[in-house]
Protein backbone atom coordinates (compact mmCIF):
# COMPACT_ATOMS: atom_id res chain seq x y z
CA UNK A 1 0.00 0.00 0.00
CA UNK A 2 3.07 2.57 0.63
CA UNK A 3 3.72 1.72 -2.79
CA UNK A 4 0.96 2.33 -4.79
CA UNK A 5 0.47 6.03 -5.79
CA UNK A 6 -3.27 7.76 -6.35
CA UNK A 7 -4.31 7.66 -9.65
CA UNK A 8 -4.75 11.06 -10.62
CA UNK A 9 -0.76 11.98 -9.22
CA UNK A 10 0.18 9.31 -11.13
CA UNK A 11 -1.55 10.21 -14.58
CA UNK A 12 -0.04 13.54 -14.23
CA UNK A 13 3.33 11.67 -14.31
CA UNK A 14 2.78 9.91 -17.34
CA UNK A 15 1.87 12.49 -19.59
CA UNK A 16 5.01 15.16 -18.23
CA UNK A 17 7.01 12.36 -19.65
CA UNK A 18 5.19 11.98 -22.95
CA UNK A 19 5.71 15.52 -23.70
CA UNK A 20 9.44 15.38 -22.67
CA UNK A 21 10.13 12.44 -25.21
CA UNK A 22 7.88 14.06 -27.80
CA UNK A 23 9.13 17.67 -27.82
CA UNK A 24 13.18 18.15 -28.68
CA UNK A 25 14.35 20.63 -25.69
CA UNK A 26 16.51 23.32 -27.59
CA UNK A 27 19.04 25.06 -26.08
CA UNK A 28 20.22 28.93 -26.06
CA UNK A 29 23.26 29.15 -28.22
CA UNK A 30 26.23 30.18 -25.67
CA UNK A 31 26.20 33.78 -27.79
CA UNK A 32 22.92 34.50 -26.42
CA UNK A 33 24.14 34.93 -23.22
CA UNK A 34 27.53 37.14 -24.56
CA UNK A 35 25.36 40.65 -24.69
CA UNK A 36 25.93 42.42 -27.97
CA UNK A 37 28.07 40.47 -30.14
CA UNK A 38 25.06 38.85 -32.65
CA UNK A 39 24.88 42.32 -33.33
CA UNK A 40 28.13 43.33 -33.99
CA UNK A 41 28.49 39.95 -36.79
CA UNK A 42 25.40 41.22 -38.23
CA UNK A 43 26.91 44.56 -38.87
CA UNK A 44 30.25 43.32 -40.29
CA UNK A 45 28.08 40.56 -42.52
CA UNK A 46 26.12 43.79 -44.07
CA UNK A 47 29.71 45.19 -44.35
CA UNK A 48 31.23 42.57 -46.31
CA UNK A 49 27.68 42.57 -48.57
CA UNK A 50 27.64 46.07 -49.49
CA UNK A 51 31.35 45.43 -50.48
CA UNK A 52 30.92 43.05 -53.01
CA UNK A 53 28.07 45.07 -53.94
CA UNK A 54 30.31 47.86 -54.92
CA UNK A 55 33.30 45.77 -56.48
CA UNK A 56 30.55 44.29 -58.83
CA UNK A 57 29.03 48.08 -60.00
CA UNK A 58 33.02 48.54 -60.12
CA UNK A 59 33.55 45.96 -62.76
CA UNK A 60 30.48 46.65 -64.61
CA UNK A 61 31.25 50.48 -65.10
CA UNK A 62 34.70 49.46 -65.85
CA UNK A 63 33.14 47.68 -68.68
CA UNK A 64 30.35 49.79 -69.79
CA UNK A 65 33.57 52.50 -70.15
CA UNK A 66 35.69 49.35 -72.53
CA UNK A 67 32.74 48.96 -74.50
CA UNK A 68 32.14 53.12 -75.28
CA UNK A 69 35.91 53.31 -75.82
CA UNK A 70 35.44 50.30 -78.45
CA UNK A 71 32.59 52.71 -80.05
CA UNK A 72 34.13 56.06 -79.96
CA UNK A 73 35.01 57.83 -82.32
CA UNK A 74 38.59 57.31 -81.51
CA UNK A 75 38.70 54.13 -82.51
CA UNK A 76 36.83 54.48 -85.92
CA UNK A 77 39.40 56.85 -86.74
CA UNK A 78 41.96 54.62 -85.91
CA UNK A 79 40.46 51.78 -88.48
CA UNK A 80 40.59 54.28 -91.03
CA UNK A 81 42.66 54.07 -93.91
CA UNK A 82 45.48 56.14 -94.13
CA UNK A 83 45.12 57.61 -97.44
CA UNK A 84 42.66 60.66 -97.88
CA UNK A 85 42.34 63.24 -100.34
CA UNK A 86 43.65 66.80 -98.99
CA UNK A 87 39.88 67.84 -99.16
CA UNK A 88 38.59 64.84 -97.27
CA UNK A 89 40.69 65.65 -94.34
CA UNK A 90 39.63 69.32 -94.13
CA UNK A 91 35.71 68.82 -94.71
CA UNK A 92 36.13 66.10 -92.11
CA UNK A 93 34.00 66.23 -88.79
CA UNK A 94 35.51 66.77 -85.32
CA UNK A 95 36.90 63.73 -83.80
CA UNK A 96 34.35 64.14 -81.05
CA UNK A 97 31.06 62.53 -83.25
CA UNK A 98 30.23 59.69 -85.24
CA UNK A 99 30.69 58.97 -88.67
CA UNK A 100 27.82 60.24 -90.74
CA UNK A 101 26.88 57.00 -92.37
CA UNK A 102 26.14 55.66 -88.55
CA UNK A 103 24.88 58.86 -87.48
CA UNK A 104 22.36 58.66 -90.65
CA UNK A 105 21.38 55.61 -90.31
CA UNK A 106 20.48 55.28 -86.26
CA UNK A 107 18.76 58.95 -85.82
CA UNK A 108 19.18 61.45 -88.61
CA UNK A 109 16.58 59.40 -90.98
CA UNK A 110 14.08 60.54 -87.86
CA UNK A 111 13.06 63.14 -86.30
CA UNK A 112 11.69 61.78 -83.49
CA UNK A 113 15.13 60.01 -82.60
CA UNK A 114 17.07 62.94 -83.37
CA UNK A 115 15.98 65.30 -80.66
CA UNK A 116 16.86 62.32 -78.25
CA UNK A 117 20.48 61.39 -80.02
CA UNK A 118 23.67 61.30 -78.07
CA UNK A 119 25.46 62.74 -81.37
CA UNK A 120 24.21 65.68 -82.00
CA UNK A 121 24.01 67.67 -85.62
CA UNK A 122 24.14 71.38 -85.31
CA UNK A 123 20.89 73.66 -85.91
CA UNK A 124 21.71 75.01 -89.43
CA UNK A 125 21.69 71.35 -90.28
CA UNK A 126 18.91 70.06 -88.72
CA UNK A 127 16.31 72.63 -90.66
CA UNK A 128 17.43 70.79 -93.71
CA UNK A 129 17.06 67.25 -92.42
CA UNK A 130 16.32 64.90 -93.69
CA UNK A 131 15.57 66.26 -97.37
CA UNK A 132 19.04 67.53 -97.87
CA UNK A 133 21.36 64.75 -96.92
CA UNK A 134 24.49 66.30 -95.27
CA UNK A 135 27.62 65.90 -97.60
CA UNK A 136 31.16 68.52 -97.35
CA UNK A 137 32.62 66.81 -100.15
CA UNK A 138 30.30 66.28 -102.86
CA UNK A 139 30.74 70.00 -104.36
CA UNK A 140 34.54 69.01 -104.55
CA UNK A 141 33.38 66.42 -106.92
CA UNK A 142 32.89 68.76 -109.87
CA UNK A 143 35.15 71.39 -111.37
CA UNK A 144 33.13 74.94 -111.86
CA UNK A 145 33.40 76.28 -115.45
CA UNK A 146 31.83 79.36 -115.01
CA UNK A 147 29.00 81.41 -113.29
CA UNK A 148 25.81 81.08 -114.86
CA UNK A 149 23.03 83.53 -113.34
CA UNK A 150 21.97 84.59 -109.81
CA UNK A 151 18.86 83.95 -107.96
CA UNK A 152 17.22 85.29 -104.55
CA UNK A 153 19.31 83.05 -102.35
CA UNK A 154 22.18 82.51 -104.27
CA UNK A 155 24.15 81.53 -107.82
CA UNK A 156 23.79 78.91 -110.70
CA UNK A 157 27.35 77.43 -111.63
CA UNK A 158 27.99 75.57 -114.88
CA UNK A 159 30.16 72.69 -113.43
CA UNK A 160 31.75 69.10 -115.18
CA UNK A 161 32.04 65.41 -114.09
CA UNK A 162 33.58 62.96 -116.16
CA UNK A 163 33.32 65.06 -119.51
CA UNK A 164 29.59 66.24 -118.71
CA UNK A 165 28.05 69.07 -117.88
CA UNK A 166 25.56 69.97 -114.94
CA UNK A 167 23.86 73.38 -113.25
CA UNK A 168 24.84 73.66 -109.61
CA UNK A 169 22.22 76.05 -107.72
CA UNK A 170 24.03 77.10 -104.81
CA UNK A 171 21.97 78.57 -101.98
CA UNK A 172 23.06 80.45 -98.62
CA UNK A 173 21.23 78.49 -95.38
CA UNK A 174 21.21 82.53 -94.09
CA UNK A 175 19.58 83.83 -96.43
CA UNK A 176 16.88 80.96 -96.56
CA UNK A 177 16.33 81.14 -92.69
CA UNK A 178 15.55 84.99 -92.51
CA UNK A 179 13.58 84.89 -95.31
CA UNK A 180 11.78 81.90 -93.46
CA UNK A 181 11.55 79.95 -97.06
CA UNK A 182 13.03 76.73 -95.40
CA UNK A 183 9.49 75.29 -96.66
CA UNK A 184 9.73 77.17 -100.38
CA UNK A 185 12.99 75.25 -100.92
CA UNK A 186 11.82 71.43 -99.82
CA UNK A 187 8.85 71.93 -101.85
CA UNK A 188 10.84 73.20 -104.66
CA UNK A 189 12.49 69.80 -104.39
CA UNK A 190 10.39 67.72 -104.29
CA UNK A 191 8.42 69.33 -106.91
CA UNK A 192 11.19 69.38 -109.51
CA UNK A 193 11.99 65.69 -108.39
CA UNK A 194 8.62 64.31 -108.80
CA UNK A 195 7.97 66.04 -111.65
CA UNK A 196 11.04 65.78 -113.64
CA UNK A 197 10.30 62.70 -115.70
CA UNK A 198 8.03 64.90 -117.74
CA UNK A 199 9.90 66.14 -121.49
CA UNK A 200 9.73 69.90 -121.13
CA UNK A 201 10.48 70.14 -117.59
CA UNK A 202 13.90 69.87 -116.38
CA UNK A 203 14.68 66.94 -113.48
CA UNK A 204 16.58 67.87 -110.12
CA UNK A 205 19.06 65.06 -110.45
CA UNK A 206 20.56 65.45 -106.74
CA UNK A 207 21.04 67.73 -103.31
CA UNK A 208 22.94 68.17 -99.89
CA UNK A 209 23.71 70.09 -97.92
CA UNK A 210 27.08 71.33 -95.91
CA UNK A 211 27.56 73.73 -93.28
CA UNK A 212 26.51 77.10 -95.10
CA UNK A 213 24.90 76.41 -98.20
CA UNK A 214 22.59 74.07 -100.04
CA UNK A 215 23.32 72.30 -102.98
CA UNK A 216 20.94 71.57 -106.13
CA UNK A 217 22.31 69.38 -109.04
CA UNK A 218 20.28 69.37 -112.99
CA UNK A 219 20.94 69.03 -116.12
CA UNK A 220 22.98 72.29 -118.03
CA UNK A 221 21.35 73.55 -121.48
CA UNK A 222 23.85 74.94 -123.23
CA UNK A 223 21.03 76.52 -125.88
CA UNK A 224 20.43 79.29 -122.98
CA UNK A 225 16.80 80.94 -122.62
CA UNK A 226 13.60 81.55 -124.66
CA UNK A 227 14.42 84.98 -126.10
CA UNK A 228 18.50 84.32 -125.95
CA UNK A 229 18.75 82.81 -129.13
CA UNK A 230 16.02 83.56 -131.53
CA UNK A 231 15.10 87.28 -132.45
CA UNK A 232 12.27 86.28 -134.71
CA UNK A 233 9.94 83.62 -134.23
CA UNK A 234 8.19 82.15 -137.25
CA UNK A 235 4.73 81.18 -136.59
CA UNK A 236 4.59 77.43 -136.82
CA UNK A 237 7.33 77.61 -134.34
CA UNK A 238 5.48 79.92 -131.85
CA UNK A 239 2.30 77.58 -132.42
CA UNK A 240 4.93 74.85 -131.07
CA UNK A 241 6.71 76.08 -128.06
CA UNK A 242 3.45 77.29 -127.04
CA UNK A 243 1.74 73.91 -126.68
CA UNK A 244 5.34 72.74 -125.23
CA UNK A 245 4.91 75.19 -122.57
CA UNK A 246 0.74 73.94 -121.85
CA UNK A 247 1.53 70.27 -122.01
CA UNK A 248 4.01 71.27 -118.86
CA UNK A 249 1.78 73.69 -117.13
CA UNK A 250 -1.28 70.91 -117.93
CA UNK A 251 1.08 68.16 -116.57
CA UNK A 252 1.85 70.45 -112.97
CA UNK A 253 -1.44 71.38 -112.35
CA UNK A 254 -3.24 67.79 -112.54
CA UNK A 255 -0.12 67.39 -110.23
CA UNK A 256 -1.49 69.92 -107.78
CA UNK A 257 1.22 72.37 -108.35
CA UNK A 258 0.94 75.87 -109.33
CA UNK A 259 3.77 77.06 -111.34
CA UNK A 260 3.69 81.07 -110.71
CA UNK A 261 6.96 81.76 -112.29
CA UNK A 262 6.41 81.54 -116.58
CA UNK A 263 9.03 83.97 -117.81
CA UNK A 264 11.67 83.71 -120.65
CA UNK A 265 14.50 83.58 -118.45
CA UNK A 266 12.99 79.81 -117.02
CA UNK A 267 12.01 78.80 -120.23
CA UNK A 268 15.13 76.90 -121.41
CA UNK A 269 16.36 74.96 -124.77
CA UNK A 270 17.78 71.60 -125.23
CA UNK A 271 20.50 70.08 -127.31
CA UNK A 272 17.53 69.94 -130.09
CA UNK A 273 15.96 73.19 -129.06
CA UNK A 274 12.87 71.54 -127.50
CA UNK A 275 11.77 73.45 -123.88
CA UNK A 276 12.56 72.92 -120.78
CA UNK A 277 10.82 74.90 -117.46
CA UNK A 278 13.57 75.11 -114.62
CA UNK A 279 13.41 77.49 -111.37
CA UNK A 280 10.73 76.04 -109.43
CA UNK A 281 11.45 78.62 -106.28
CA UNK A 282 8.26 79.73 -106.30
CA UNK A 283 5.75 77.28 -107.01
CA UNK A 284 3.24 75.54 -104.63
CA UNK A 285 1.29 72.32 -104.12
CA UNK A 286 -2.52 73.61 -104.69
CA UNK A 287 -4.96 70.87 -105.62
CA UNK A 288 -7.32 71.61 -108.92
CA UNK A 289 -10.34 74.48 -107.62
CA UNK A 290 -8.28 75.23 -104.53
CA UNK A 291 -6.93 79.35 -104.49
CA UNK A 292 -3.79 81.02 -102.84
CA UNK A 293 -3.08 84.45 -101.80
CA UNK A 294 0.82 84.78 -101.94
CA UNK A 295 1.91 87.82 -103.66
CA UNK A 296 4.76 86.40 -105.66
CA UNK A 297 6.04 86.52 -109.41
CA UNK A 298 7.72 88.69 -111.99
CA UNK A 299 5.98 91.84 -112.28
CA UNK A 300 5.35 92.24 -116.02
CA UNK A 301 3.58 88.45 -116.22
CA UNK A 302 1.49 88.36 -113.25
CA UNK A 303 -2.42 88.28 -113.62
CA UNK A 304 -4.20 90.80 -112.51
CA UNK A 305 -6.02 89.08 -109.61
CA UNK A 306 -2.73 88.77 -108.12
CA UNK A 307 -1.97 92.37 -108.54
CA UNK A 308 -5.49 93.36 -106.89
CA UNK A 309 -4.37 90.87 -104.07
CA UNK A 310 -7.48 88.81 -104.76
CA UNK A 311 -7.65 84.94 -104.48
CA UNK A 312 -6.40 83.00 -107.50
CA UNK A 313 -5.94 79.78 -108.95
CA UNK A 314 -3.56 77.54 -111.82
CA UNK A 315 -5.78 80.39 -114.06
CA UNK A 316 -2.77 82.69 -113.69
CA UNK A 317 -0.08 80.33 -115.53
CA UNK A 318 -2.67 80.88 -118.27
CA UNK A 319 -2.46 84.45 -118.28
CA UNK A 320 2.05 84.05 -118.28
CA UNK A 321 1.64 81.76 -121.24
CA UNK A 322 -0.29 84.70 -122.97
CA UNK A 323 1.75 86.98 -122.18
CA UNK A 324 4.90 85.37 -123.49
CA UNK A 325 2.92 84.53 -126.52
CA UNK A 326 2.14 87.89 -127.21
CA UNK A 327 6.08 88.45 -126.79
CA UNK A 328 7.19 85.96 -129.03
CA UNK A 329 4.20 86.66 -131.45
CA UNK A 330 4.99 90.83 -131.62
CA UNK A 331 7.92 91.36 -129.22
CA UNK A 332 5.76 93.66 -126.79
CA UNK A 333 4.17 93.05 -123.87
CA UNK A 334 0.27 93.58 -123.36
CA UNK A 335 -0.67 96.89 -122.50
CA UNK A 336 -1.97 96.47 -118.64
CA UNK A 337 -2.28 99.72 -116.63
CA UNK A 338 -0.20 97.92 -113.70
CA UNK A 339 -0.59 102.05 -112.14
CA UNK A 340 -3.95 101.29 -111.14
CA UNK A 341 -2.70 97.64 -109.12
CA UNK A 342 1.45 99.50 -107.91
CA UNK A 343 -0.57 102.71 -106.67
CA UNK A 344 -3.06 101.15 -104.80
CA UNK A 345 -1.89 102.19 -101.38
CA UNK A 346 -1.09 105.44 -101.99
CA UNK A 347 -2.45 108.46 -100.70
CA UNK A 348 -6.55 109.60 -101.93
CA UNK A 349 -5.34 113.21 -103.29
CA UNK A 350 -2.71 111.43 -105.49
CA UNK A 351 -5.48 108.56 -106.92
CA UNK A 352 -7.50 111.80 -107.52
CA UNK A 353 -5.36 113.31 -109.56
CA UNK A 354 -4.03 109.81 -111.23
CA UNK A 355 -7.62 108.92 -112.10
CA UNK A 356 -8.45 112.64 -113.62
CA UNK A 357 -5.14 111.95 -115.82
CA UNK A 358 -6.61 108.47 -116.63
CA UNK A 359 -10.37 108.63 -117.08
CA UNK A 360 -10.43 108.99 -120.60
CA UNK A 361 -8.34 105.80 -121.58
CA UNK A 362 -8.83 103.27 -118.52
CA UNK A 363 -12.26 102.93 -119.07
CA UNK A 364 -11.81 101.65 -123.15
CA UNK A 365 -8.41 100.20 -122.57
CA UNK A 366 -6.76 97.70 -124.92
CA UNK A 367 -4.42 95.48 -123.69
CA UNK A 368 -3.06 93.59 -127.10
CA UNK A 369 -0.76 96.08 -128.68
CA UNK A 370 -1.36 97.68 -132.08
CA UNK A 371 0.90 95.01 -133.82
CA UNK A 372 -1.55 92.02 -132.93
CA UNK A 373 -3.87 93.77 -135.82
CA UNK A 374 -1.30 91.98 -138.33
CA UNK A 375 -1.21 88.20 -137.09
CA UNK A 376 -3.45 85.57 -138.30
CA UNK A 377 -6.84 85.48 -136.96
CA UNK A 378 -6.32 82.06 -135.26
CA UNK A 379 -3.50 83.66 -133.25
CA UNK A 380 -5.57 86.93 -131.93
CA UNK A 381 -8.10 84.44 -131.07
CA UNK A 382 -5.20 82.95 -128.70
CA UNK A 383 -4.21 86.21 -127.41
CA UNK A 384 -7.35 87.05 -126.63
CA UNK A 385 -8.67 83.87 -124.76
CA UNK A 386 -5.20 83.72 -122.89
CA UNK A 387 -5.23 87.61 -121.81
CA UNK A 388 -8.38 87.86 -120.32
CA UNK A 389 -9.00 90.18 -117.36
CA UNK A 390 -11.17 88.16 -115.34
CA UNK A 391 -10.02 84.41 -114.57
CA UNK A 392 -13.59 82.54 -114.57
CA UNK A 393 -13.70 83.29 -118.80
CA UNK A 394 -9.69 83.08 -119.41
CA UNK A 395 -8.77 79.96 -121.19
CA UNK A 396 -7.18 77.96 -118.45
CA UNK A 397 -6.87 73.96 -119.31
CA UNK A 398 -5.04 71.86 -122.40
CA UNK A 399 -8.40 70.97 -123.36
CA UNK A 400 -9.72 74.53 -124.08
CA UNK A 401 -6.37 75.08 -126.00
CA UNK A 402 -6.62 72.26 -128.12
CA UNK A 403 -10.43 73.06 -128.86
CA UNK A 404 -9.35 76.49 -130.18
CA UNK A 405 -9.20 77.54 -134.12
CA UNK A 406 -4.68 77.66 -133.91
CA UNK A 407 -4.60 73.58 -133.09
CA UNK A 408 -7.48 72.46 -134.70
CA UNK A 409 -5.87 68.99 -136.44
CA UNK A 410 -2.79 69.36 -134.75
CA UNK A 411 -0.63 66.34 -133.46
CA UNK A 412 -0.72 66.81 -129.81
CA UNK A 413 0.97 63.23 -129.56
CA UNK A 414 3.58 64.11 -132.10
CA UNK A 415 4.79 67.37 -129.58
CA UNK A 416 4.53 64.98 -126.64
CA UNK A 417 6.88 62.40 -128.01
CA UNK A 418 9.46 65.59 -129.52
CA UNK A 419 8.55 64.54 -133.54
CA UNK A 420 8.88 68.69 -134.47
CA UNK A 421 12.14 70.03 -135.21
CA UNK A 422 12.21 73.43 -133.96
CA UNK A 423 15.97 73.83 -135.19
CA UNK A 424 14.17 72.38 -138.96
CA UNK A 425 11.26 74.77 -139.00
CA UNK A 426 13.74 77.71 -138.50
CA UNK A 427 15.79 76.73 -141.30
CA UNK A 428 12.87 76.12 -143.66
CA UNK A 429 11.45 79.99 -142.76
CA UNK A 430 14.91 81.26 -143.55
CA UNK A 431 15.37 79.30 -146.88
CA UNK A 432 11.46 80.76 -147.81
CA UNK A 433 12.45 84.24 -146.64
CA UNK A 434 13.93 86.57 -148.78
CA UNK A 435 16.95 87.12 -147.06
CA UNK A 436 20.50 87.58 -148.72
CA UNK A 437 22.24 84.98 -148.65
CA UNK A 438 24.49 84.59 -145.54
CA UNK A 439 22.39 86.48 -143.12
CA UNK A 440 19.28 83.70 -142.88
CA UNK A 441 21.23 82.22 -139.50
CA UNK A 442 22.30 85.32 -138.43
CA UNK A 443 18.74 86.65 -137.90
CA UNK A 444 17.87 83.30 -135.87
CA UNK A 445 21.49 83.71 -133.68
CA UNK A 446 22.33 80.15 -133.68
Amino acid sequence: MGNVRSRPEAETRIEESSLTSSLPVLFAPPLLAAGKKPQRKYQEQKLERSASLEGFSTRLNGSFRRIYRSLSCSSLHSSWPLKRDTFDQHCRRPLSRVSRRRRKESTAADARLLARTCWPVSNAESLFLPHFPVDCNAVHRFHFVGHVANGAFGKVHRVRRASEDFALKVLSKSEIINCNAIRQLKDEVDIQTICGHHPFIAKCLNFWQSKTKVFLLSNFYANGELFQRFKKFPIDLVRLYIAEIALALDFLHQAGVIYRDLKPENVLFDQDYHVRLIDFGLSKWLSIGSRTRTLCGTLQYMAPEILEGEPYGHAVDWWALGTLACQMYTGEYPELDLSKYLNKFETVDKLIERAKVHRTTSASINLLPDSVNDLPADAQDLLKRLLETKPQYRLRSLLQLQRIALYKNYNWEDVRQKKFSPKQMMEDEAAASDLEAGQSFDLFDW
